[in-house]
């Protein structure tokens, strides 16, 4: 499938990894697994993306979502926080339940996502906890044939070029497999070039200094979540690394 998924700054398509906090588990029962999603449809209603996959393990837990208007690191950490208060005050806990930071990985073109989706909903399997993807209880791959306002499933069969179900039955990668493939590109500076032109239409430093400010420092930031080196992205927008470095923590610091 030659087709690339259309790159935005706001949109962005993402495979997020969430972790309990020094690798502890952060599910304890069937009533904790529902909460937390029940609190994914609510950030969902209120932050207007889209969930094309999900599943659960014990400690940590797989997403595969399109951004709206909100940042990534918006929808996981009001999603995060509120889950972890729900969590300490069921178990009496203190401290931190997820690890600080989240693991998010931009999905650029249909080839990462084929692999992506399997990989994700074959993990129970690969972990013992169940035979069959299907008949895990905690994970989208048993909804796939059934109507559902949690996952958006009629977005993507759109998004795909083959049948989700028949995606699912297909060759599920092994470990190494996935890995291979979902590792980051390496970006030279004209595969650099090709994405920040897609990203926000600039096409050299003078293009790029037409954005405003903090158009600019929400690009930095994106192009750094696609392994792009402060360097690389200096040479591209005709800044400093130090520069470009402080743009990123500026555009965190918005994310607030």
């Amino acid at each position: 499938m030659a087709r690339k998924l259309r790159l935005e700054l706001e949109g962005g398509l993402y495979h997020v990894i969430t972790r309990g906090n020094d690798r502890q588990d952060i599910f304890h029962s069937h009533e904790d697994r529902l909460k937390f999603l029940s609190l994914l449809a609510k950030q969902k209603e209120r932050l207007v993306f889209y969930l094309y996959a999900y599943c659960l393990m014990t400690n940590h837990v797989h997403l595969v979502l399109r951004t709206g208007t909100e940042p990534i690191g918006v929808v996981i950490k009001r999603l995060g926080v509120r889950y972890a208060g729900w969590f300490n005050r069921k178990y009496s806990h203190v401290g931190h339940v997820f690890q600080d930071r989240f693991r998010s990985r931009p999905v650029e073109n249909d080839a990462y996502l084929v692999t992506l989706l399997p990989y994700i909903w074959n993990n129970p399997v690969a972990a013992g906890m169940t035979p069959r993807p299907e008949a895990y209880e905690w994970s989208s791959r048993r909804l796939l044939d059934h109507p559902t306002t949690l996952v958006d499933h009629g977005a993507l069969r759109e998004l795909l070029a083959i049948d989700p179900i028949e995606l699912a039955t297909a060759h599920v990668p092994t470990e190494d497999e996935a890995v291979a493939k979902l590792d980051r590109p390496h970006h030279n500076l004209e595969s650099a070039a090709d994405l920040l032109r897609r990203m926000c239409g600039a096409t050299c430093p003078e293009e790029f200094d037409d954005l405003g400010a903090v158009t600019q420092q929400r690009v930095v930031r994106e192009l750094r979540t696609r392994s792009l080196s402060y360097a690389l992205i200096g040479r591209l927008i005709g800044r400093s690394r130090h520069r470009v470095q402080r743009m990123h923590v500026a555009a965190d610091g918005h994310r607030g």
